[in-house]
Formats: C-alpha cells, structure tokens, sequence
C-alpha cells in the first residue's frame, strides 16, 4: 500500500527548486548582461582604436610635409651638412644662358632709381649721426628730393609707412625665394599699402629726408631668408656679370636657390600650357 506524500515536504521541494531556477536564472542573467557590457566596451574599444589610428596617421602625414618643407627651406639657406660647401665653378658650368635668364628675372636686380650717387656703402663705417662704428646694412644713394624710387623686382608690400627706428618712411617688399628689399627716408607720399603686389619698376615712392637722416638719399638694403646681402653686385646684375654674382654672394646657396628657381618656371610653363 503507497503512503500518501506529505505535502510539507512537496513544498519545501518545491519552493527550494523554485529558489534555485530563480538563483540559476538571476545569476544567468547577471552574466549575460556583463557580456553584453564587454561586446559594448570592445566596439567602443574598436571605434577608438580605428580613430586613433587614423589620428596618427594624419599626423605622420602632416609631419613629413613639416619635414619636407623644413629640409627645403634648410637647403635654400644652405644648413643642410651636404650643402654647407658650394663648388659654384661646377654650378656655373650647368648654368646655360636660358637659366641665367630665368635666375635673373627672379632677382631684385638693377638700380631702385635715376641716382647712381652712392654717399655711404655696405659694410662697418662711423655713422653719421650717432658717431660710433655701426655695421651699415645697405647702400646709400644721395639725390634731389622727389627722384622716383621704383621695386628692383616683382613683390608684395609688406610694409608701408613711417618708422621710429630711424628708416623714416619705409616700404618693403617681400620677393619670391626669400628675397626682400627695403627702402628708407622716403617722402611720405608713399605710393604703395601693406599687400599690394608691385612689378618690378614699379614706383613705390620718392627720395626724401626722413627719419635719421642728415641729407636727402634712399637707404637700399637687400635680404635673403633674414641674410643681409650686399647689393652692390645687384646693382649690375647681368648676363656678363652673373658669375661674379655668384663667386661675390656667398651667404646664398646657389645650387638649391637655381633649382627652385628653374622648377617654378617649369610649373609655370606647364600650368600656362
């Protein structure tokens, strides 16, 4: 005969099994809600990655145009250990007449004005003014008031107007490749503003006595990338003269500054085409 089960204990099993799929259940769900956390923190982890990725790669290309613009400018100013000695004979010998054209006209070349009166020259003197040896960065010229001061080559202004530092009306001009002129004791009817682009024999202004000055003249100084350059052999620049240019103006690295010169014009001339 079956004994007749005791409905405590069906209970008690119950209620423990039923604790138990609720125990199973919670801690199932527990670990599939971490899971699903994980997947979401791997594809946050991805995109991030990917983005980063992407970040670097962008700054490793902006970095080697820095570079890139950097090694040119070092070859134009001559830092480049392989370009610190020049053999400008050798350089000469590639020169045909075509790229002396081409070099020429890329120069601030010739005289700023009519006057060829040259009252102080380059180089260490006694200034006039102060009367201690001072280091005379340009070349006088002495004239009437009013001569037409012209641009020895093709620019943009860069400044225009009177200065305190003794220049008196002052225009420069910023030049292709790194050359500037600059042009001082000016009258002050300046004929040119700050970015106006000027042609070479353009005039900009008029021979005048301002600023530290004892007489009318035009101060003319000539840079290259923050070098200061005697403009004597400017002055003249020619076809006959081009090799004392170069043997002369040392401070330039010739080979870089020609090949710049010669590439623009091939550009140039493929772009026109």
């Amino acid at each position: 005969m079956l004994k007749r089960s005791n409905p405590k204990l069906l209970l008690f099993t119950f209620t423990s099994l039923a604790i138990t799929l609720l125990i199973v259940a919670m801690v199932s769900l527990f670990f599939s809600s971490k899971t699903v956390d994980v997947k979401r923190q791997e594809i946050a982890l991805s995109q991030k990655l990917k983005k980063l990725k992407a970040d670097i790669a962008q700054k490793e290309y902006y970095y080697q145009n820095i570079k890139d613009n950097i090694d040119e400018m070092q070859d134009l100013v001559g830092l480049n250990q392989k370009n610190q000695t020049q053999n400008i004979h050798k350089i000469l010998q590639k020169c045909t007449p075509f790229i002396k054209k081409i070099v020429l006209a890329s120069l601030p070349t010739g005289y700023p004005s009519k006057s060829r009166r040259i009252t102080s020259t380059f180089g260490y003197r006694m200034h006039p003014i102060l009367h201690v040896r001072k280091f005379h960065h340009g070349i006088d010229f002495g004239g009437h008031l009013g001569i037409p001061i012209k641009a020895t080559a093709n620019g943009i202004i860069e400044f225009a107007g009177y200065t305190k530092g003794g220049y008196g009306n002052l225009v420069i001009i910023d030049h292709s490749f790194g050359f500037k002129t600059l042009y001082g004791h000016m009258l002050r009817n300046l004929q040119v503003k700050k970015g106006d682009f000027v042609s070479k024999g353009e005039v900009i202004g008029y021979l005048g006595n301002t600023g530290m000055s004892t007489g009318p003249h035009l101060h003319y100084e000539i840079k290259y990338i923050r070098n200061i350059l005697n403009p004597s052999d400017f002055l003249v620049a020619n076809m006959h003269s081009f090799n004392k240019l170069l043997l002369e103006q040392t401070r330039i690295n010739w080979q870089a500054l020609i090949r710049a010169m010669t590439n623009q014009y091939q550009k140039y001339v493929s772009f026109t085409k």
